[in-house]
């Protein structure tokens, strides 16, 4: 499979399932589709935004392309290979290029390590530098994620949540990657710290070119800093397209309803909140045809049998949504009705 030249990773029809039972002596097995044929891509030096309800698999995701989570199939495309058929070795290497950073930095530290033996253990695994050669690395790191270079002997627990961040994104920058997947990096910190964690990302984004996949359920934290956004639900991605093409001009129900919920700054603006019909479905047991429909406004007749699949409505804008499928004229006039809430 030819790696477009434009895009870092590719991923095709990427798909985890987890079988479950309900109770120690029941037979019956049930399949948790918690990503369910996945196709996007990530370009060179852009942020990937991936957005949806919490249990929608956005983790899953993540974790996935870094094989932390054996995918049970589909391929994921990187500097020409399959990660997915790589062997141990394979693995370890790759994840020089591809690094994580986790949603709670206090408990991806290691509270037994030091700061200094925090950042230095991937320079140590991978070979990249000994004596004072890392001494210097890691005072360099420290410098560049804007922390004092005399935290190198203290431990995790004598910093706040947003230095363990810092610490975290050091750790990670170490290997000089040339993607770092966000998972949900700034959810745990108070408002004031993720504004300055945010803005190092970026910084650290524009000196060191890297690429991001950046996962959130927060839509303003995804609006100021990603270049484009997909979202997610119940497994799938429903709709893709640039930042401003999507807050614009929202086209699955589903994404208008998340985008309807952002609170505004204005207390004399009027908007009008989307309130969604029904609970999320049962991951194990969710509705045939589009996942969507039970909740949709707008559903229709095929809706309930036949699955839809990411068609392009305009110029780098893919939903998955059966209301798409008819002809133009159609199109407009739902997509109008949707607008018009």
């Amino acid at each position: 499979m030819a790696l477009n030249e434009q895009n870092l990773l590719e991923i095709k029809d990427l798909k985890k399932y987890y079988t479950i039972k309900s109770g120690f002596r029941d037979k019956n097995k049930r399949v948790v589709k918690a990503v369910d044929g996945i196709d996007i891509s990530i370009k060179k030096g852009e942020i990937l935004g991936l957005v949806g309800e919490s249990g929608c698999g956005k983790s899953t995701l993540g974790r996935s392309i870094l094989r932390l989570i054996e995918p049970t199939s589909g391929s994921i495309i990187y500097n020409g290979s399959d990660i997915l058929s790589f062997k141990k070795k394979d693995v370890r290497m790759m994840r020089k290029d591809l690094q994580i950073i986790f949603q709670d930095p206090g408990a991806s530290l290691n509270p037994r390590m030091t700061i200094g033996e925090i950042i230095g253990a991937p320079l140590d695994i991978f070979g990249l530098a000994k004596g004072e050669a890392k001494e210097k690395r890691i005072l360099e790191l420290l410098q560049l994620v804007g922390l004092n270079s005399d935290y190198v002997n203290r431990f995790p627990h004598e910093f706040s949540g947003g230095q363990k961040q810092r610490i975290a994104i050091a750790r990670a920058l170490a290997v000089n990657p040339k993607i770092i997947i966000c998972d949900e990096p700034v959810s745990a910190l108070d408002v004031s710290v993720q504004a300055q964690v945010l803005n190092l990302m970026k910084e650290l984004k524009q000196k060191l070119d890297l690429t991001y996949l950046f996962i959130s359920h927060d839509l303003s934290v995804v609006h100021h800093l990603c270049d484009r956004v997909a979202v997610m639900y119940l497994g799938k991605i429903v709709e893709i397209a640039d930042k401003d093409q999507l807050y614009k001009n929202p086209s699955h129900p589903y994404t208008k309803a998340l985008l309807s919920a952002i609170p505004n700054p204005d207390p004399e603006a009027k908007s009008e909140r989307i309130i969604l019909e029904g609970d999320v479905p049962n991951p194990a047991d969710p509705p045939s045809g589009c996942t969507f429909h039970k909740r949709c406004a707008y559903r229709l007749d095929i809706c309930s049998s036949k699955t839809p699949c990411l068609k392009g409505i305009e110029k780098s804008h893919l939903v998955s949504c059966h209301l798409y499928d008819k002809e133009k004229s159609f199109n407009s006039q739902v997509g109008n009705n949707i607008s018009n809430g």
